[in-house]
């Protein structure tokens, strides 16, 4: 037993020494690399740039709100795709001004996206609604020939009156509610409804009942995802791109690059 110990390769204190700097030098290697990773992810800075973005996208897309009114009662559905297209302009305005000031918290991120989202779609909705009567005398006009000793203005603001008045009394309280109501219950206006209109007035089918629920709720959805889309990467600061390519290992003299 004594002849074996005495075989075994001794440790030097040389080679202690070697030892202990090997392990530093990895240690500080790591430190460098955390330390290089927090200097790329700063804390988040002040929210007033961020508030200012969307209040700015808010005026800016007061046209893109105002076509969307239009594009909603598409047929088939087919303004959804307007829904995702604006929203991603929309989120491109916000993220350009936003810009400068990342990163931003969360928090921060989601109350303004939803904000803008509440606005444009509202915005759009209320307009389509305050439209409504006004869209109904026109085709009434369309239809109605002659239209007595009135002109065509005198009766298209007759008939509007008129379409009012049936919101009201048939679905109660009328005005934006009543809407909502006849859209999803009927989408009709039948002949003798309105004193002045001897045609039935009514919204496409793809448009009413059912598939005016579905247009609500993926409108919403799609709204969404174009402006969120844009705006939740300045939660993240530009940096890590860059500490990325640094990091990629490069070879040393007369080595070849893997």
């Amino acid at each position: 037993m004594a002849d074996r110990e005495a075989n075994l390769p001794s440790t030097t204190s040389s080679d202690r020494n070697h030892t202990g700097l090997l392990a530093p030098s990895g240690n500080h290697s790591l430190e460098q690399s955390q330390r290089r990773g927090d200097a790329a992810e700063p804390a988040p800075r002040s929210h007033i740039r961020w508030w200012l973005a969307v209040v700015g996208a808010m005026v800016a897309s007061l046209p893109l709100t105002w076509l969307l009114s239009f594009a909603a009662l598409l047929p088939f559905q087919i303004g959804l795709f307007f829904f995702v297209l604006f929203g991603l302009l929309i989120g491109a305005m916000t993220h350009r001004i936003a810009s400068p000031g990342r990163p931003y918290r969360r928090w921060a991120l989601v109350a303004g996206t939803t904000v803008l989202v509440a606005v444009v779609w509202t915005g759009a909705l209320l307009i389509e609604i305050h439209d409504f009567p006004g869209e109904m005398a026109g085709r009434a006009l369309q239809l109605r020939r002659p239209i007595g000793d009135r002109t065509s203005t005198e009766y298209r603001a007759a008939v509007a009156d008129q379409v009012r008045m049936f919101l009201t009394k048939r679905y109660s309280p009328g005005g934006a509610v009543g809407y909502v109501r006849w859209m999803l219950l009927s989408g009709r206006i039948k002949k003798g409804e309105l004193a002045d209109v001897d045609r039935t007035l009514s919204r496409d089918r793809s448009q009413v009942r059912f598939w005016y629920v579905v247009r609500l709720v993926l409108s919403v959805g799609l709204l969404s995802f174009g402006i969120g889309s844009q705006t939740f990467s300045l939660k993240l600061a530009t940096e890590p791109v860059v500490r990325a390519i640094d990091e990629v290992p490069r070879a040393g003299p007369g080595e070849d690059a893997a």
